[in-house]
């Protein structure tokens, strides 16, 4: 059966290892997968917890899944990442969710 999921890049990731042998040398999922490589900024166990948390704070998926993805460091760049989406979210809520970004991601990278 298949499902459609917002998932973050380093779910992406290992979607891709996992299906290397089925997808064989499409140069298009090799692109995928190389752009999921580059940019991924976690492990997909804590990008999966942090999307998670994220969502009981009151994000989106889409909104979860790309603070995952980019990791905002300041309110200022999440607020500009995250415009209008969902109708916006407040300074409190994002103040939250760069909170959780920093202690489940960042403390798994040593940024």
């Amino acid at each position: 059966m298949i499902r459609q999921e917002r998932v973050p890049l380093p779910v992406v990731k290992k979607i891709l290892e996992e299906m290397k042998e089925v997808l064989g040398d499409n140069p298009i999922v090799a692109r995928a997968y190389e752009h999921a490589s580059r940019f991924s900024k976690c492990s997909p166990e804590t990008a999966l917890e942090a999307t998670q948390k994220l969502r009981e704070i009151g994000f989106s998926d889409v909104a979860s899944v790309m603070l995952v993805n980019l990791l905002p460091e300041e309110l200022e760049e999440a607020k500009a990442l995250l415009g209008d989406i969902d109708g916006g979210y407040d300074d409190e809520k994002i103040e939250k969710a760069l909170e959780t970004l920093n202690s489940l991601c960042r403390g798994e990278t040593g940024e």
